[in-house]
């Protein structure tokens, strides 16, 4: 068995788990046989937090559970300090601006007394963490706790050099010690394995992190809109129906390549079948994707500057009505309600139908955001820094999560009807990545919008049983870490020319070719060395 670090720009979900070998990982574009398991290989044993009933329970496939508010008398789950006393050397990323100083920031204060250590915290911007990591990396200069970077190379390599071994901390019923992290899934625990060790702590996403195409449920209730479509020919009629050129609006922020391609059952990046791994660009149904994708194009559907523009821009459009559509994780659909400010305001996603007719099926990304590690020359204190990944690991409904994630009540936020509203004076202290150290499993929650909430916890009923891995989520390739993301740009230039009309789809067959000449071959046998470990 094999698994990975959750790869930056290929981002999968996985059905099997697996084991991170480094033994066949040593060449840049190399691959041999599995490295043979020298640790237990046991998983830690997962127990379920119960200390809280959500208003919708979550299954088994991996769908959260809801909650239509923040549950009453939030519950103290860890008793006393998990800290030492002494500071902890912390690196993580941040998506959010830069937070005050600690001498300026109360929350920041607050959370070292309630850690019972000073969180001594590097906080990096989300786009230069890569090169942040590199720097720290070369310099020998890792802190306690850190934030592997999803960019680095050689990550089997600098886990065994640099990291503590935690398995005997949380492998199996060992695990019971920190309960907080015994309620992250198993499933996020694959990416954190190295040749049978538990190597680091997962920030867990479930399936979150799958892409989806969302709608302006009110605007389609508008225009007397009540089904959705059922195959492709539907889809472009909606599509046609709802935009209005003169008036500025269109169907879709930008060309819904990646949603004709699931309609089509195009593989998520890989399939394995037979022996056999095949791309997603190598597949059958991949060049007629490209043209249906290009017929929606030329049908001027999608806002005119959507090649040009961002996915920042995306939500500009589709929140102020210039697009009915937008392609967004699961994970974005409380930000959507919250910017939904007008009071008839309504959000759902469009089913995930066959391209004919039936159903399509939604590529399940990976259960896993990110990986954190120890540092191993502070391996004398993995208790205590464990202790306190457990106690940020707190899940929803806890006393530590409702700080953690919102505050100081009367600081940071407002109770109005069971739920913390954010002060936006206040709001910019919480941003020190602490997520990004360690985080309970989602759940579906925004306050004030229980019909917003149920509407996404439906529609992941439907989609997520029939949801699609992509096999190689569980394992990790240095040619495809350190070559892939560069050699599928070329590709994904050429179809975003065939899809504009600027190049024939007979041309994808150059691109491919020059995929695998690049790297993409290589790949494909690193890949297939680890699955052939998994029989």
């Amino acid at each position: 068995m094999s698994f990975t670090l959750p790869r930056r720009s290929l981002l999968a979900g996985s059905a099997a788990l697996g084991v991170l070998t480094s033994a066949s990982l040593t060449g840049c574009g190399g691959s041999g046989p599995a490295a043979t398991v020298s640790g237990s290989g046991e998983f830690p044993t997962y127990t379920r937090y119960a200390g809280v009933t959500p208003d919708l329970e979550g299954t088994e496939d991996g769908i959260p559970p809801a909650f239509f508010t923040y549950p009453d008398s939030p519950t103290k789950a860890i008793e006393g300090t998990p800290g030492d006393g002494e500071p902890v050397t912390l690196m993580a990323q941040s998506s959010e601006p830069i937070p005050p100083s600690m001498d300026q920031n109360k929350y920041w204060q607050e959370l070292n007394d309630r850690i019972g250590s000073e969180f001594q915290i590097a906080i990096t911007p989300a786009n230069d963490y890569d090169a942040k990591f590199a720097t720290v990396m070369t310099g020998d200069d890792l802190p306690d706790i850190f934030q592997v970077s999803r960019g680095a190379n050689s990550v089997p390599q600098m886990l065994q050099a640099k990291a503590v071994d935690l398995s005997e901390h949380l492998s199996g019923d060992a695990i019971a010690n920190y309960p907080m992290l015994a309620n992250i899934p198993t499933e996020s625990w694959q990416n954190v394995m190295l040749d049978g060790k538990i190597m680091a702590v997962p920030i867990p996403r479930g399936v979150m992190q799958c892409t989806i195409l969302y709608q302006r449920q009110d605007l389609l209730d508008s225009l007397g809109i009540d089904s959705g479509p059922k195959n492709f020919e539907e889809l472009l009629d909606l599509a046609t129906e709802v935009t209005d050129e003169r008036g500025n609006v269109w169907a879709f922020t930008s060309a819904p390549g990646n949603y004709i391609q699931q309609m089509l059952a195009v593989p998520n990046v890989w399939s394995y079948e037979g022996g056999e791994l095949t791309r997603s660009y190598e597949h059958p149904q991949m060049k007629e994707a490209l043209e249906a994708t290009r017929k929606v194009v030329e049908a001027g559907v999608v806002v005119p500057d959507s090649f040009a523009s961002n996915s920042a821009q995306y939500k500009q459009w589709f929140m102020a009505g210039t697009a009915y559509f937008t392609g967004d994780s699961y994970s974005a659909w409380p930000a959507y309600l919250a910017l939904g400010k007008a009071d008839d305001f309504a959000l759902s996603a469009i089913d995930m139908v066959g391209f004919d007719g039936g159903r399509g099926a939604l590529w399940r990304r990976s259960p896993t955001h990110s990986i954190v590690a120890l540092n191993k020359s502070s391996a004398e204190r993995t208790e205590t820094l464990l202790s306190i990944m457990n106690w940020l690991a707190a899940p929803f409904g806890t006393e530590e999560y409702l700080f953690r994630k919102f505050g100081v009540d009367g600081v940071h936020y407002e109770m109005d009807g069971g739920d913390p509203v954010p002060n936006p004076e206040t709001q910019g202290e919480l941003y020190l990545g602490q997520q990004y150290i360690a985080d309970a499993p989602m759940v579906l929650y925004h306050p004030g919008s229980e019909q917003g909430i149920r509407r996404e916890h439906e529609h992941m009923l439907a989609v997520i049983p029939e949801s699609v891995p992509d096999p190689t989520e569980g394992m990790y390739s240095e040619t495809d870490t350190r070559k892939g993301g560069q050699i599928s740009k070329a590709v994904s230039a050429m179809m975003d020319e065939i899809v504009q009309g600027r190049r024939p789809v007979a041309d994808f067959d150059t691109a491919v070719a020059d995929w695998k000449a690049a790297g993409g071959d290589a790949i494909r046998d690193e890949y297939l060395a680890l699955l052939a470990g998994e029989k």
